[in-house]
């Protein structure tokens, strides 16, 4: 997911476990990012309190939850509902003393976040993750309100409330064209603010996202973007973790080999059952989060059906999600055929392979040679710098062009 990263996971492609539940408390963003994959964000529907713990208690009752559940608020801003709202259903889930843990996370532009919502974060240990592309002259570029006016400021203020009440937060940025010209800008703006963790997403093509500013873009400029947070990350003598380096560095250490594994080690999002995403009326898709708002020539859209109302085993038998299951097997099959950074990704995500390749059975996509190969060849060259070692000829390649050169990141 566009929010998360997508690195391997132990998983076997037969577990039937939900280990993340994104949940649409409404649809609504307070905000007008250009770049959003959301098409009804002026929609102010909403989630009953009562309906989102019917939701849990259904996926009990179907055996579907392990020994732990994330539930990640999303899928418009979660803050624009008063704090009131989440303090009813995190009090009713509680109550229901569950036999696994629960752990909350919001994603959210942080407009709106103040005292009280801070007091909500630290009772309920929620994991906050705040929207910010860098600075300003970067950020509103791109994150403006509904008067075409940028939002940093606010933004700012936000992450200056979560500072000082002490709770913990990471950052989420979407790399842009501008992002790509200013990479020392972006760096100094994360370590300045006293962040000690990002994340980047590509801008891509996805969902209501129908181009791309960095379309076209050499890969040479997104690696060289990525090495200058390499730089800055070791210059921050670890007060800052830059989440594409850290899956890096683990991979390497841990599940990375020369050889691709089994083609049935897979990441969560390609995982039938890892990943259900419920919208603010209970329609529910599995797989990529962003699937969720999504329109499609070849299913129609990608709701599986309604959560409130189907018994999940029902959905998971239906035809439409035997089929787009079976495509997105097919897409990680070829990928575990033809790929040497497999052991690092499992798979890749299903929606970048669908909206940018025209096919859940397709390979490579941006998001796999900009936050999967590139942190993996930097954390390698890196490592091999700080061992004093010459570089040994790559198990993996510096880019997946295998005639050599650079090649634009939207070619498939």
């Amino acid at each position: 997911m566009s929010a998360g990263t997508t690195s391997c996971s132990t998983r076997e492609s037969d577990d039937r476990t939900v280990k993340l539940l994104v949940l649409q408390p409404t649809p609504f963003c307070n905000i007008d990012c250009d770049y959003c994959y959301l098409a009804n964000r002026l929609s102010t529907k909403k989630m009953q309190p009562a309906q989102a713990v019917d939701i849990v208690d259904r996926l009990v009752a179907s055996g579907a939850v392990g020994s732990d559940l994330s539930m990640v608020w999303h899928a418009g801003e979660p803050l624009v509902l008063a704090s009131s709202y989440y303090e009813e259903i995190f009090s009713a889930l509680a109550a229901r003393r569950y036999p696994f843990t629960i752990r909350h996370s919001f994603q959210t532009n942080g407009m709106l976040i103040n005292d009280e919502w801070c007091n909500l974060f630290h009772k309920w240990s929620v994991n906050v993750g705040v929207s910010v592309d860098g600075p300003a002259s970067i950020h509103d570029a791109h994150r403006k309100d509904r008067k075409g006016n940028g939002t940093h400021a606010k933004v700012m203020e936000g992450i200056r409330t979560l500072q000082r009440h002490s709770v913990p937060f990471h950052a989420i940025a979407v790399v842009t064209a501008e992002s790509l010209l200013h990479p020392e800008e972006v760096i100094d703006f994360f370590l300045e603010t006293g962040v000690d963790r990002v994340g980047f997403n590509i801008e891509e093509l996805e969902g209501a996202n129908k181009s791309s500013s960095v379309a076209g873009e050499n890969v040479s400029n997104v690696r060289r973007f990525f090495e200058v947070m390499a730089e800055g990350e070791e210059r921050s003598q670890g007060k800052l973790t830059i989440r594409e380096f850290e899956n890096a560095r683990g991979a390497i250490k841990g599940s990375h080999t020369q050889d691709c594994p089994s083609p049935d080690l897979r990441n969560e999002q390609t995982l039938p059952y890892a990943i259900l995403t419920v919208a603010w009326d209970g329609a529910m898709t599995a797989f990529s989060p962003e699937l969720i708002d999504a329109s499609s020539k070849d299913y129609g859209d990608f709701i599986l059906g309604n959560i409130l109302r189907d018994p999940l085993a029902e959905i998971f038998a239906s035809p439409k999600f035997k089929q787009i299951a079976s495509a997105i097997d097919l897409g990680c099959k070829r990928c575990a055929e033809t790929c040497q950074y497999f052991s690092v990704c499992g798979g890749g995500a299903p929606s970048n392979k669908y909206f940018e390749n025209g096919s859940f059975e397709s390979t490579e996509t941006v998001y796999c040679r900009s936050v999967i190969q590139i942190p993996i060849d930097i954390m390698l060259a890196q490592a091999e710098r700080q061992l004093g070692i010459a570089p040994p000829e790559k198990s993996i390649p510096q880019n997946s062009n295998r005639n050599g050169g650079d090649r634009p990141v939207h070619a498939v």
